[in-house]
């Protein structure tokens, strides 16, 4: 108890003090009243480049509903997970009666040793996945990673290479938990897109109860509708909101060749059709 008093007084410093300092200071406060702290009620778990940042967003504005600290992905289940529980529960608020508590990292719909672990540590949360037409999260995904400096192919020639890039990494992404995948994380512009597989992989741990998901196209149609969607699958109070802009869009003018466009959609079809069956829903992804 002295040494969090002690502590508390240093994040409550003068602003002369180091930022450094004080943030040493916080995250050594928060390891040690992490027994207070709050533990995910539910999770944004992807898809990547399909508007989570945005509901992400959207859902920490909720007055019944809180966010996890200072960045949107903590990327606990996949890249931290040896950390432990201690860490991540240090990353949330302290437990409030009628809260919700909720993170959310893009890379847990599509890492498959994920559900295994979320189930073990949060076997009641719920899970909430937006999924983007696979053919234009492809291209999203690319320009991303070309912003990023990450890739210097053409976008003809890193999905003609995904193959090769990708080969072994997920055998090898089951074999051994601690293993971290720089190509399966950046390079998997196809592999993304086949979304029933990856929804399949969490019902192997999750009843179907405890999703729901949703289309990034509908999300942006009508952000207010699926936010009441959302807050009905949550059990919250939906409160009307009014929303202004997209959050964390790229900025590019360029599309990919009619013909690209009419490879990749010949690719996803057989997964779109499943996906659709499951959800039983026409996404009108053309």
């Amino acid at each position: 108890m002295q040494l969090i008093k002690k502590l508390q007084e240093k994040i409550t410093q003068p602003t002369y003090e180091k930022r450094s300092f004080r943030k040493r200071a916080l995250a050594r406060y928060r390891m040690l009243t992490h027994e207070n702290r709050a533990l995910p009620d539910f999770m944004i778990i992807g898809t990547q480049k399909g508007g989570t940042t945005s509901l992400y967003r959207y859902l920490a504005k909720h007055p019944d509903i809180n966010p996890n600290y200072v960045v949107k992905e903590l990327s606990f289940f996949d890249e931290d997970y040896s950390r432990g529980e201690i860490w991540y529960r240090s990353n949330f608020p302290k437990k409030r009666a009628g809260k919700l508590y909720f993170e959310g990292t893009t890379h847990y719909l599509y890492n498959p040793i994920v559900p295994k672990r979320v189930k073990q540590m949060l076997p009641n949360v719920k899970v909430i996945a937006l999924l983007r037409n696979p053919i234009d999260r492809a291209y999203s995904s690319y320009k991303h990673q070309v912003r990023a400096g990450r890739e210097s192919l053409s976008f003809e020639d890193a999905i003609e290479s995904e193959s090769k890039r990708l080969s072994g990494e997920k055998d090898r992404l089951l074999a051994d938990p601690s293993y971290i995948s720089y190509n399966y994380n950046h390079f998997s512009y196809i592999e993304r897109g086949k979304y029933i597989d990856q929804v399949n992989n969490w019902l192997e741990f999750f009843s179907k109860n405890q999703m729901l998901i949703l289309s990034s196209e509908d999300f942006f149609q009508d952000t207010d509708g699926s936010l009441k969607q959302i807050c009905d699958f949550l059990g919250v109070k939906h409160i009307k909101t009014n929303p202004k802009k997209k959050h964390n869009t790229g900025g590019y003018k360029d599309t990919m060749s009619a013909d690209m466009r009419e490879n990749l959609k010949l690719i996803f079809e057989p997964y779109n059709a499943k996906l659709q069956k499951f959800l039983d829903k026409d996404l009108h992804w053309d």
